[in-house]
């Protein structure tokens, strides 16, 4: 069966609770793709919607949203759902006052959401990797007035996050001995984001200390048969529950819990010769896909279900020459650069069972 035919039944069958089959609905799922602009020849949000369209992707994190992306989801509800991110560039200017978040959310969001809402959004994320920073300061006041205004449009459904990478972790391993380094802009956010049962957006990429030499490429890609590294008593077989560890374990030196999503993460396809192949790629991001729909969580949380999204939908030539540019799991043409299958939940439907998201091979 061609791939767009099977991503046509996936589509179809995306937009209602089960079939007669009892095949539960594609948006149970907990993983999606991260649209990002960085680049002069990326497609726009209308050609990324597109793609989710076409392969039945139900849900994508835009990292910088403007006018084209808000228009390009229109008429998506039941079919998209939307993380919307906030551009470094433009918080110092939100941050000034309350007016100031009304106002964006007045003129980008407010028209849209009113029911009958246009597209669904569940996560508006306070810019990325800005702390630490020159902008870090102003996150805490935007997402406490985004919030507000939220709550006054009876959005409250809509969490307000923040996004970070492990370069606010002092160290990663071993994971119990992870702290935070920027904790003077860092901590009240979190202090506020746990006070809100709102999430933490976490970027956490295994390939990197792969590619410094650091850790062996099974235990880079979720493919190794034991555990490989021990912490105390806890056993790890992947460096992706490492890092996601870490993060745990820095918090609870600090006596919180903020609950988390794996903001961004994904493979390199090309750039560093023999450690950046499509394979690979696949590899690694088929794995991470199957790891948080199966529920296996974490050594420090086993058993918990994560949200995640993978990096990215193109590569990006505005990003650092190498392999920055090349995380791309679309061509431009939007056909894929290799296949993928997306698995349901185990606690949902058929244990097991997979169902093809997109295939190079036809």
């Amino acid at each position: 069966m061609a791939p767009f035919w099977i991503a046509s039944i996936l589509l179809a069958i995306a937009t209602i609770n089960h079939n007669n089959n009892g095949i539960v609905q594609a948006d149970i799922l907990y993983a999606g793709i991260a649209y990002g602009t960085s680049g002069n020849n990326t497609p726009d949000a209308f050609e990324a919607v597109l793609v989710c369209h076409k392969y039945g992707i139900r849900r994508i994190r835009i990292m910088e949203t403007d006018d084209l992306a808000i228009q390009s989801l229109r008429g998506t509800v039941g079919i998209i759902e939307a993380t919307l991110g906030i551009k470094d560039e433009i918080l110092p200017g939100l941050a000034s006052s309350y007016e100031a978040v009304k106002s964006w959310f007045e003129i980008n969001l407010q028209p849209y959401l009113n029911a009958p809402s246009e597209f669904v959004v569940n996560y508006i994320v306070v810019g990325n990797k800005a702390i630490p920073g020159p902008n870090a300061m102003h996150v805490l006041p935007i997402v406490k007035n985004l919030q507000q205004v939220l709550a006054d449009n009876n959005l409250t459904q809509i969490k307000v996050a923040t996004a970070v990478s492990t370069d606010v972790l002092r160290t990663v391993f071993p994971p119990s001995h992870a702290t935070f380094l920027a904790q003077g802009d860092l901590i009240p956010v979190l202090q506020h984001l746990q006070a809100t049962d709102s999430p933490l957006f976490i970027a956490v990429y295994p390939y990197h200390y792969f590619a410094a030499g650091q850790i062996r490429q099974d235990f880079a890609t979720f493919s190794t048969h034991k555990p490989q590294h021990w912490d105390k008593t806890l056993g790890y077989w992947s460096m992706y529950d490492v890092l996601v560890d870490a993060f745990i374990w820095a918090m609870e030196k600090l006596d919180l819990d903020v609950k988390m999503v794996i903001g961004e993460t994904g493979w390199p396809a090309a750039g560093n010769g023999g450690l950046t192949t499509p394979e690979l790629a696949r590899t690694y991001n088929q794995n991470f896909l199957r790891h948080i729909t199966a529920g296996h969580g974490t050594p420090k949380r086993p058993y918990t279900y994560w949200e995640g999204f993978l990096y990215s939908m193109y590569n990006e030539n505005g990003k650092p020459e190498g392999v920055d540019q090349r995380f791309g799991i679309f061509y431009n043409n939007r056909e894929p650069v290799y296949h993928l299958y997306f698995p349901y939940p185990k606690k949902h439907g058929r244990k097991g069972k997979s169902e093809k998201l997109f295939n190079t091979t036809g």
